[in-house]
């Protein structure tokens, strides 16, 4: 496959989608904070852009109207995530018709549920998606908390998770790829480095998260080395409570007789609200710093986020999102749903349309139709060029762009930020890459 260069894949569009963006910027506006209702948007509903997703993409040829492909998404349909898989599998299927649409390949989504996090559910569904010959996945909780990693690589199911990642405990597994940035690991050294500005006299750091048996202490090494390497201090507080717990008295005790200078939050869904509520009633005073901003948190936090909740990952900014591709996705989704995306519906919007620019790519190269929809020609296109547009970064004139890491499976760089949820409107305080890298205080 001839190997595209990360400018190649930023495409330059025409005049026509010049005009798109710049309507996109006039709906997103261009301050630095952005208007939300309970997490979502206070946005009048616009109509959809005119042209279509190829025109977003600059798609002209090679569009592959002939291909039909099956693929399995494996989500939270139910249990206390179910936010997530209602935000992903409408980003999904809209992806799907925008593809459909525009005139490419149709994609037949089979959707199974892992219970927000349950491995057996996981487990259930790989056997089932490799029993039914299909290749080809979306996937979420780190491919259910690492249950389903064995039948990926033995069923060579291509997936891109762009729900939690890698994580640390996921890296270069086979056919397996996390698209988001690491949580809360790849934006420690950021976030360290904000706190450090923001509090000078400021030392220690503890972490509540989730429960994960033997995966804990993967998580925990890196932390730890993540601390260290910032000059701050371990106080010896790291928390875990189980997935979608409700009742966060027993931690916040612990908490209290050791509080640490800062707290990251690193448990995500309903549970940093309602761990958020808990906390202020209590009367903790860390600096808390979460990992994930949803409308689903904000609601379970019963009002205590509208006075300050700060987070930090790759917030998914649309005062940011003026590329085409990005300006176009706002449009599409603001007007099928009247709302503004969240960030896992532009992650799963995005792995979505990468499904039909990796098949773009692997039948430039020569690969024929009846092996388009394969696991391994999407695994073989990946690996021989490793960028894919993003929904993430860009301008006006130029998509974004997003490579992998050939060893570890995840992102290499990805705009993340610290930014703080109060009265209704996200601000964002600074800016970095993975590693920290280009940290930029806001303002």
């Amino acid at each position: 496959m001839k190997k595209k260069s990360l400018q190649s894949k930023r495409i330059r569009i025409g005049s026509a989608l010049l005009v798109v963006a710049a309507m996109g910027l006039a709906a997103c506006g261009g301050s630095s904070s952005s208007d939300t209702t309970d997490g979502g948007s206070d946005t009048t509903e616009p109509a959809a852009e005119s042209g279509n997703l190829a025109d977003a993409l600059g798609y002209t040829d090679n569009l592959l109207p002939d291909v039909k492909c099956s693929i399995a998404s494996v989500l939270a349909m139910t249990g206390p995530g179910a936010f997530y898989g209602k935000t992903m599998g409408r980003a999904i299927d809209m992806a799907i018709e925008d593809i459909s649409a525009a005139g490419g390949p149709t994609f037949d989504n089979t959707v199974w549920d892992h219970k927000s996090g349950d491995p057996a559910a996981g487990a259930t569904a790989i056997t089932e998606i490799v029993a039914k010959g299909i290749t080809i996945k979306l996937a979420s909780y780190v491919d259910d908390l690492g249950a389903m990693f064995a039948g990926t690589t033995k069923g060579k199911v291509f997936t891109l998770d762009g729900g939690g990642g890698t994580s640390v405990f996921g890296k270069g597994i086979p056919f397996f790829w996390g698209t988001r940035a690491i949580t809360p690991n790849d934006t420690l050294t950021g976030v360290f480095e904000w706190f450090k500005q923001t509090y000078p006299d400021k030392k220690t750091v503890g972490l509540l998260g989730w429960e994960l048996g033997s995966l804990n202490q993967i998580i925990k090494d890196d932390v730890l080395k993540e601390i260290k390497a910032a000059g701050l201090e371990f106080n010896g507080l790291y928390e875990l409570n189980a997935v979608g717990a409700v009742d966060f008295s027993q931690s916040i005790t612990k908490i209290k007789a050791n509080q640490p200078d800062l707290l990251v939050v690193s448990v995500y869904g309903q549970d940093p609200g309602l761990f958020a509520n808990q906390a202020s009633t209590a009367g903790l005073t860390s600096v808390l710093v979460g990992s994930e901003f949803t409308p689903d948190g904000v609601k379970a936090s019963k009002g205590t986020w509208e006075n300050g909740w700060t987070f930090a990952y790759d917030y998914f900014d649309i005062n940011t999102a003026t590329s085409p591709i990005a300006t176009y996705f706002l449009s599409q989704f603001r007007a099928k749903y009247g709302e503004d995306p969240d960030f896992y519906a532009a992650n799963f919007y995005e792995n979505t349309i990468r499904l039909w620019e990796l098949m773009r790519e692997a039948a430039d190269s020569g690969v024929t139709a009846d092996k388009l929809c394969l696991g391994v020609t999407l695994e073989a296109a990946l690996q021989a060029d490793l960028t894919m547009v993003s929904l993430y970064g860009g301008d006006s004139t130029t998509n974004g762009a997003s490579t992998q890491d050939a060893v570890t499976h995840s992102v290499k760089e990805r705009p993340m930020g610290v930014f703080t949820y109060k009265d209704g409107k996200v601000t964002n305080l600074a800016s970095f890459g993975i590693g920290g890298a280009g940290f930029e205080m806001a303002g």
